[in-house]
C-alpha cells in the first residue's frame, strides 16, 4: 500500500481542522436518544427489551463505545466520529491512488467526502447513522472490486472480509442490503459477462466466502440477544413493525421535497462534476470501479426513498461517499481541459464557481465559534450550541429545576424531545421512548400505559403536539395522568407533571 504524501497530509489536517469545529455541535432529538440508549446499555439494560428503538442496534453500539472512551457527550461523541472519519480519509487516499489518472486528485478525495458531510451537516446530520455506515459500506465495495482480478486463497479472504463488512453494514441497516447485493452481484455478472467464466463455479466462489463473511457478525450480534431471551422483541422490530408502520402511515410528499432539496443544495456542485465521470468512465473505459459507486448511489437513492413514511434529510448522507469520490473522479478528467484554458480569469471564475458553497459553509459555523472563544469553556460551548439550536436555551431552562435540591429523585419519562433526557441527566422510566409516537401501532399504546402505570416516574413531561396525539389514539394514558399526577408547571413547549 503507498505511503501517504505530503498532500496527504494537508488534506488530513484540513479534516481535521473542520471535524473540531464540529465537536461542540448540539445534538439533535435523535443523537439525544442514541446518548440515552447507550448510557442505559452502559447501565445494564438489554437495548429492545429495556430500552425499545425501531433501529438496528449498529448505531447504539457506536455511541456506547464512543461514550466509553470519550463521554456520554457532544464533545465526546463527536470526538470518536472525527477519528472515525479521519481513519476513513486515510482509507480512501490509500485505496484510489490507482483510480486517478493525477495523483493528487486522489489525495483530495476526502475533501469532498468526509469535509463536504461536515460542512454541510448542521445538528440533524451529525453523527447519524446514514453517515456513519459510509465506512464499512466502502470498505464492502472496494474489497468486492479488488476481488475481481484476483483467484484462490487471495479472492478468497477478500471477499470473506467484503462479506464481514456487509455484515457490520446490516447491523446499521437490514434495508441497506439491496446495495450490498448490488455490489455483489456486479462481480458475479462481470466474471460470467467480461471474463467468460463458470457460472456454477463463480457463483459458489463468489457466494461462499460472502456468506461466510456476513454470517459471522450477525450471528454474533443473535447469540447476544438469545442470551438476553430478547429475540422475540427483537424479530418484532427488525420484520414487523416496519411493514405495518409503512402499512399504516401516509406517504408525506412534504418530506421528499424537503429532504431533495438540502441534498441539492450541499451536494450540486458534486453532483454535476460526478456526472461528468459517470459518463466518461462507463462510455470509455467500462470502469468496474465506477460502476460499482453508481449501483451504490442508484440503490441508495431508491432506498432513501423506499422510506417516505419516514424520511428526513439526514438519510441523504448514505450517498456522500459514492457521491464525493465520482466528483473526483469527474475532477480527474476535467484536470486538463482545466489546465488548457487560455483564460486566467476564466480558471478562477471555475474554481470560484465550484469552491463557493463549500466556503460559505465554513464561515457559517467558524464565525459562531471564533465569535465564543472557540467554545473551550461550558459557557462559551453552551452559547455557541444555541447559535445553532435556538431551542437548546429553552430546554436548558425547562430542565433546571430537575437538578435543583429538593426534587424527586429517578426516572422520568418524556413525550417529546429526548434531549429533555440528556440535559437533565435522567433515563427513562418506560422501556418505549416517546420521540416517535406518530409511529406507534395499536398494540404499543396499552404497553406505554402499563409501563407508565408501574414505573410510576415523579416527574412527566408531554410536549404540545403530544397531547393531542395521545388524546386522539389512546386517551388513557392521559387519564393516568390526571389520577396520579398534578401540573407542575406548563412550558412553551408541553406540561411537566409530578406526581402527587
Amino acid at each position: 500500500m503507498p505511503k501517504l504524501s505530503k498532500i496527504d497530509f494537508l488534506v488530513l489536517i484540513v479534516v481535521v481542522i473542520i471535524g473540531l469545529i464540529h465537536l461542540p455541535f448540539p445534538f439533535s432529538g435523535d443523537q439525544a436518544l442514541f446518548t440515552t440508549g447507550a448510557l442505559e446499555m452502559l447501565q445494564g439494560k438489554v437495548l429492545y427489551r429495556d430500552f425499545w428503538d425501531l433501529k438496528q442496534p449498529g448505531i447504539y453500539y457506536f455511541y456506547l463505545l464512543a461514550g466509553n472512551l470519550f463521554g456520554f457527550n457532544e464533545i465526546g461523541i463527536h470526538i470518536f466520529e472525527l477519528i472515525y472519519m479521519v481513519v476513513l480519509s486515510i482509507i480512501l487516499q490509500q485505496t484510489l491512488k490507482t483510480y486517478f489518472r493525477h495523483q493528487t486528485i486522489a489525495s483530495l478525495v476526502p475533501l469532498l467526502t468526509v469535509c463536504v458531510y461536515y460542512l454541510s451537516s448542521s445538528q440533524r446530520q451529525l453523527t447519524q447513522l446514514e453517515a456513519l455506515v459510509g465506512f464499512p459500506l466502502f470498505l464492502c465495495l472496494w474489497l468486492t472490486f479488488q476481488s475481481f482480478n484476483q483467484e484462490g486463497k487471495q479472492r478468497f479472504i477478500q471477499l470473506l472480509i467484503s462479506g464481514f463488512m456487509g455484515g457490520i453494514v446490516l447491523i446499521f441497516k437490514l434495508i441497506f442490503l439491496p446495495i450490498l447485493l448490488g455490489f455483489w452481484l456486479t462481480i458475479l455478472l462481470y466474471s460470467v459477462l467480461i471474463k467468460h467464466q463458470n457460472f456454477q463455479k463463480i457463483f459458489i466462489e463468489i457466494c461462499l466466502p460472502i456468506f461466510l463473511g456476513i454470517i459471522f457478525p450477525l450471528l454474533a450480534v443473535v447469540s447476544y440477544f438469545a442470551s438476553v431471551n430478547s429475540l422475540s422483541i427483537v424479530y418484532q422490530t427488525f420484520f414487523v413493525y416496519p411493514s405495518q408502520v409503512v402499512a399504516n402511515g401516509t406517504v408525506k410528499i412534504s418530506k421528499l421535497l424537503f429532504g431533495t432539496v438540502w441534498f441539492l443544495k450541499n451536494f450540486v456542485t458534486l453532483v454535476l462534476v460526478a456526472i461528468v465521470a459517470v459518463n466518461v468512465s462507463l462510455r470509455k473505459s467500462k470502469n468496474l470501479l465506477t460502476l460499482l459507486l453508481v449501483v451504490w448511489f442508484v440503490l441508495g437513492l431508491g432506498i432513501i426513498f423506499l422510506q417516505i413514511r419516514s424520511l428526513w434529510s439526514y438519510q441523504y448522507l448514505l450517498l456522500f461517499v459514492p457521491t464525493g469520490i465520482l466528483a473526483a473522479k469527474g475532477l480527474d478528467i476535467l484536470w486538463q481541459p482545466f489546465k488548457e484554458l487560455s483564460s486566467p480569469r476564466t480558471k478562477i471564475l471555475v474554481s470560484f464557481l465550484f469552491l463557493l458553497p463549500f466556503f460559505l459553509n465554513i464561515l457559517y459555523k467558524s464565525i459562531p465559534l471564533v465569535q465564543n472563544n472557540f467554545a473551550l469553556t461550558q459557557d462559551t460551548q453552551f452559547k455557541y450550541q444555541t447559535a445553532f439550536r435556538k431551542e437548546y436555551t429553552l430546554l436548558r431552562s425547562e430542565v433546571d429545576f430537575l437538578s435543583q435540591p429538593g426534587n424527586l429523585p429517578g426516572e422520568i419519562f418524556v413525550a417529546g424531545d429526548p434531549s429533555i433526557y440528556y440535559l437533565s441527566a435522567r433515563t427513562q422510566a418506560t422501556s418505549l421512548n416517546a420521540w416517535s409516537l406518530e409511529l406507534f401501532l395499536s398494540e404499543q399504546w396499552p404497553q406505554l400505559l402499563r409501563e407508565l402505570d408501574l414505573s410510576k416516574p415523579p416527574y412527566i413531561f408531554i410536549s404540545n403536539n403530544y397531547q393531542t396525539l395521545i388524546k386522539e389514539k389512546f386517551p388513557k394514558i392521559l387519564e393516568l395522568i390526571d389520577k396520579r399526577y398534578h401540573i407542575l408547571s406548563k412550558a412553551t413547549d408541553g406540561i411537566w407533571y409530578i406526581i402527587n
